[in-house]
């Protein structure tokens, strides 16, 4: 059986991950390097052949000083068919130790576009960054086009595409409800549902994931909202397919890797039957828009939110979607081109 080393910061919880490595587990065994402590959110555990976490502070110099040291140990006890490591902050760190393997690189969010440097800026620490790697995906065209000139010969697009849903989806809820999930912060719509929930004592919000600012954290114990921890894809899948009006799913236009943002909330969205509140600046907004499946803010941080709260209750069971979509932005429709880049499959 061959063998593959999936780095990341993460502790095996997140969605995207644990699709990838159950998916990539049926024809390699997995060693999972990650950060994080053990419990029951290690998702992507079971999948894995061995499954190390640094219990250090995510992205800390301390935990990538102590993933390093581990990779050395496991990459002198096993010989790797792969490697494949989740965005280009820990590439800075492990490049030197990549040269004569197989890398692919994974980025969901680029440091470069968070630090609005698209294309060829930064061209030179770029390609010292990238030098090593093998094969690249980003999570669609519009960060493939941000992508600079030297890498597009090795660059492919994984889109952020969740499980294909198959469970019930009834809706049997009066109170408007807003599901808000995955890493949750200012950033990421909190204070537009708390103007929302202050104003409408009748509007309800479900919260799942990661609550990574202190206004969030406090936003979690409000009356309003019914705060459920850390989820599987199907438990969050389940909510949003019958608890949920609306899918809470907008990015402040603060950087390029937020207005060029591929949410998985858009195709979660498709999967369950639930539309999605976005605001304009993202550019996935014109898909949502021609498929009519959200409700699109005027901007991240101006809108009337009296006319909001009137356009969430009237297209409330208004918006139609169909089993052709579903299927076509499914994963299980796009991840053999994971495969193919770590030549698991022809």
């Amino acid at each position: 059986m061959k063998k593959l080393l999936f780095i990341s910061s993460n502790d095996g919880s997140d969605m995207r991950i644990n699709k990838e490595i159950k998916t990539l587990s049926k024809h390699t065994d997995i060693y999972f390097l990650g950060v994080g402590g053990y419990g029951s959110n290690n998702y992507a555990k079971k999948y894995c052949k061995e499954f190390l976490l640094i219990q250090e502070k995510r992205n800390s110099i301390k935990a990538i000083l102590k993933q390093i040291d581990i990779f050395l140990k496991l990459k002198r006890k096993h010989k790797f068919d792969s490697i494949h490591i989740i965005n280009e902050q820990l590439m800075v760190f492990f490049y030197p130790w990549f040269f004569k393997q197989y890398v692919v690189l994974d980025i969901f969010d680029s440091f470069f576009m968070k630090k609005n440097k698209p294309k060829n800026q930064w061209k030179l620490i770029k390609k010292m960054v990238y030098a090593p790697i093998n094969y690249i995906f980003v999570t669609d065209r519009n960060r493939e086009s941000l992508m600079p000139d030297f890498v597009q010969n090795k660059l492919g697009i994984l889109e952020n595409y969740p499980n294909r849903y198959h469970g019930d989806i009834v809706k049997k809820i009066d109170t408007l409800t807003i599901f808000y999930n995955g890493s949750m912060n200012n950033a990421r719509g909190t204070k537009f549902l708390q103007n929302l929930t202050d104003k409408y004592k009748d509007v309800r919000v479900i919260m799942a994931g990661w609550l990574s600012d202190e206004n969030t954290k406090n936003f979690a114990q409000s009356k309003s909202v019914d705060f459920k921890g850390v989820l599987t894809q199907l438990e969050a899948s389940e909510i949003a397919a019958n608890q949920a009006h609306y899918i809470m799913c907008c990015y402040e236009p603060s950087n390029q890797n937020n207005i060029n943002a591929s949410p998985n909330k858009i195709y979660d969205a498709i999967q369950t039957h639930t539309p999605v509140i976005i605001n304009s600046e993202v550019k996935v907004t014109s898909f949502v828009k021609n498929e009519n499946i959200g409700v699109i803010l005027s901007s991240f941080s101006n809108y009337n939110i009296d006319e909001v709260y009137k356009e969430l209750i009237d297209r409330k069971g208004t918006f139609s979607f169909n089993k052709e979509n579903s299927d076509k932005y499914s994963w299980e429709s796009i991840e053999n081109k994971l495969l193919k880049a770590h030549k698991l499959i022809l």
